[in-house]
């Protein structure tokens, strides 16, 4: 491709802006909190006892996933019980056996017994069912990418003095998209009736290469973040969610935030990153006081405040995130406030 000596003057500077870094240097900070949300149904009076069952799985979906979600499940209820007082045991999977009639399954969702009479569930007087179903679709595209540029004008007169030639090339990049389908209920074995059910829309994350416009190079998807451990997020997140809605629950939160070029949200993040919420907080408003659409700055006054118990104002920060950029981290940190802000302690 060639251009002229401007337009290779404009791209050299930029480049070299960009590896130089003028400005103001980037931050990042790995922040991690946690805290409790009460029940918004609870549990069925009279239940004692819960038996967790193997989640169904789909046809292409491995089976680790139910072994997965039943193992999440039956640690949250064991910390309810030990860390909230949640009057609530859990029987032993191995132990435990469970009779269900597939054609009352299919007609009423979930019954239990043979021939239309009542099943039995040993040892226990409820349980928790589930279905997962797991799909994974990659994308492979092309990005182009400097590879070189010669023939800069003469004369000592710089870049418009002549003609130059960049020249690009196409590298190959990858998208993935992990989805993860989630259907949950609460069986109470006293009437055979479903207490509690809960179908989430789609857990969804996207994942893809990123080849520097500079001499970049062909991605592959060994460069993303393996695929299992995405999956098993969006598979504990579903689970946490449900048992959630029947007991004190823990949430657990961890975020990547980073900075944009401004000098304040780049101190947000600094002071994000020491734990010093208040003052973060401060830094990042006053970035956005700046810049409305810094979603970097919005997002770090999101975590701030969540961090901090300001569910209110996480919220907020959070969906203006979303509006400035489309980001799996910011989407997830919204939908999880909308999911447990009101429910959390102190809120």
């Amino acid at each position: 491709m060639s251009v002229d000596g401007r337009m290779v003057g404009s791209i050299l500077s930029l480049c070299l802006l960009g590896l130089a870094g003028v400005g103001c240097a980037s931050e990042s900070a790995f922040v991690s909190f946690s805290y409790v949300v009460e029940p918004s149904r609870g549990l069925p009076k009279g239940m004692k006892t819960i038996y967790v069952a193997p989640a169904k799985v789909g046809a292409n979906t491995d089976a680790k996933w139910s072994e997965l979600c039943a193992t999440t499940m039956q640690a949250l209820i064991v910390e309810s019980r030990n860390q909230f007082g949640t009057q609530i045991e859990v029987t032993d999977r191995r132990d435990t056996q469970v009779t269900f009639d597939e054609a009352d399954a299919a007609a009423a969702g979930m019954t239990t017994g043979s021939g239309g009479s009542g099943g039995q569930l040993s040892a226990a007087n409820g349980a928790i069912l589930s279905n997962i179903n797991v799909k994974v679709m990659v994308a492979r595209g092309k990005q182009r990418t400097l590879a070189g540029i010669s023939g800069f004008g003469g004369g000592g007169r710089g870049w418009r003095s002549g003609g130059g030639d960049i020249r690009t090339e196409e590298v190959d990049t990858v998208t993935r998209n992990m989805v993860v389908q989630t259907d949950f209920r609460l069986l109470d074995t006293a009437n055979n009736k479903i207490w509690e059910q809960y179908s989430p829309p789609s857990y969804r994350a996207t994942d893809r290469t990123d080849a520097s416009p500079i001499f970049g190079s062909s991605q592959t998807e060994a460069e993303l973040t393996p695929q299992d451990r995405i999956i098993a997020s969006l598979v504990e997140r579903g689970a946490r969610e449900f048992v959630s809605r029947l007991m004190p629950c823990r949430i657990q939160v961890e975020a990547d935030v980073d900075s944009s070029p401004n000098k304040d949200c780049a101190e947000g993040v600094k002071l994000l990153r020491a734990e010093m919420y208040a003052d973060a907080i401060s830094a990042f408003r006053s970035a956005l006081r700046k810049n409305s659409e810094d979603h970097r700055a919005a997002f770090g006054a999101g975590v701030a405040c969540e961090a901090s118990g300001r569910y209110d104002d996480a919220l907020k920060y959070y969906k203006q995130a979303c509006k400035g950029a489309s980001d799996d981290r910011y989407v997830q940190a919204r939908d999880r406030m909308k999911a447990f802000g009101s429910r959390a302690r102190g809120s």
